[in-house]
This record gives C-alpha cells, structure tokens and sequence, in this order.
C-alpha cells in the first residue's frame, strides 16, 4: 500500500508539472502568468502588495466596532474572497488569513479574551458547499492568538436566500430577521463573554447585525466583528 501511495503521489506530482507548462497558472485577479513560486498564494506579487490593509476598526455604532481588513472595492482581495467562497479554490485560506491576522495586529483593538465565533451557514448549505470559509478562516484566526473558536455557539436556523442575490437593503435585513439562535444549552458560553465574530464580506450589514443581536440577547458582554472586506 506504502508503494501505491508513493507511486501515486509521483504521477500526481508529473501531471501537476506537466499542466504547469502547458497551462501556467495566472494571478486571479490581473491574469498574469505566476512564477511556480508564487503560485500558493493565487496572486502575483503586484496584486498581493496592492491589498491595502486597514490599519483601524470601522466604529459602526456606539456599541458595535468591526474590523475589516480591506475594501471590498479592492480586485485583488475580492478575487480571493470569490474564487475561496464560489470555486473553492482552498488554496486562497492562506494568504486571506495572513490579511486578516495583519489587519487584527495593527487595527488597535482589544480582544485577548475573546471567543472566536465563525458566522455559520445553514446544514443544507454547508452540505452543498462543502465547506463555511468564514470557520476555516475563524480557526487560523484562533491558532494565530492562541485563542479558542467555538462551533456550534451560533446556530443558523433558516435557510436564507444567498444575500447577494437580494438588491434591496431593506430585503436584505428582512431575509435574515431571526435566522440565528444560540442554543439553550451554549448559552452559558457566550453569557459575560466577548465575541469575535467571522465573517468573509460585509456589505449592507444584515447578516452581521442579526447574528450579533442574537449573541448579545443570549448575553455576550461585547461582540467585535471581523471581515475580510468591507463593501462601501
């Protein structure tokens, strides 16, 4: 079995050189031909460096501070936002976590106690993608401050329409209203605690916004929001 495996994991190693020259992989976002060393991170070194990251949190209201890590606007970063969330390029949950980790190092806020909670999708969802890109980079996020993430604590309930379909700020909110809940039984795990909720995109806020109010009802003390882009 030994043997098979090495033998296999030869051919896989010859089919990917022989693709490369043939089909060279390119920037996701200029299209260039990438470098084999580059090619991990799914971006050129142009593209990459362009990612500007902020280096403050967004103070929504009084009571909500979000980090996000770049704009939404920026074709680099929203390139591997949409090839990781729509084409499960898994190969992106890198150099995404290495932004959001940056952005949480100099963006200034506080958050050494804090439970890592990634914004869940819905069991048919999941089952369809196969993967909730916001737990994947909620748990690099965890290892990286030696912080612990919680599954489970948020529960999606209702099986939304997908929100970027939905134009309409109001819709939007209103497509989302009391499609989360904390468990009766994990409630003593969010009750005094602070939150750092993951999410991939925030653009009209719903999402965020409904998923927070259920947190703070169960009794979280503060909850901070994390994104890798910001729309807006």
């Amino acid at each position: 079995m030994m043997i098979i495996t090495r033998w296999m994991g030869g051919l896989i190693k010859i089919w990917d050189a022989v693709l490369d020259i043939f089909f060279p992989p390119l920037c996701l976002s200029c299209r260039r031909y990438l470098d084999q060393p580059e090619k991990p991170d799914l971006l050129c070194a142009k593209c990459l460096n362009g990612v500007d990251v902020y280096n403050f949190p967004f103070r929504l209201a009084p009571d909500f501070m979000l980090a996000a890590a770049g704009s939404y606007e920026n074709a680099a970063l929203r390139a591997l936002i949409h090839y990781f969330k729509y084409e499960r390029f898994l190969a992106a949950e890198k150099p995404l976590s290495e932004i959001m980790i940056k952005h949480l190092e100099i963006a200034g806020i506080q958050f050494s106690d804090a439970t890592i909670v990634p914004v869940p999708l819905h069991p048919k969802r999941l089952r369809a993608r196969g993967f909730n890109q916001s737990e994947l980079i909620a748990a690099k996020i965890a290892v990286h401050f030696d912080l612990e993430m919680k599954t489970g604590l948020l529960r999606r309930i209702r099986n939304t329409a997908p929100q970027m379909e939905i134009e309409n700020h109001e819709e939007r909110h209103k497509n989302v209203r009391k499609s989360f809940e904390v468990p009766a039984e994990r409630v003593g795990s969010v009750k005094g605690r602070v939150i750092l909720l993951v999410d991939d995109v925030y653009t009209s806020g719903a999402t965020m916004t409904e998923a927070v109010k259920t947190l703070r009802r169960a009794g979280a003390s503060k909850v901070i929001g994390a994104v890798l882009a910001k729309a807006g």
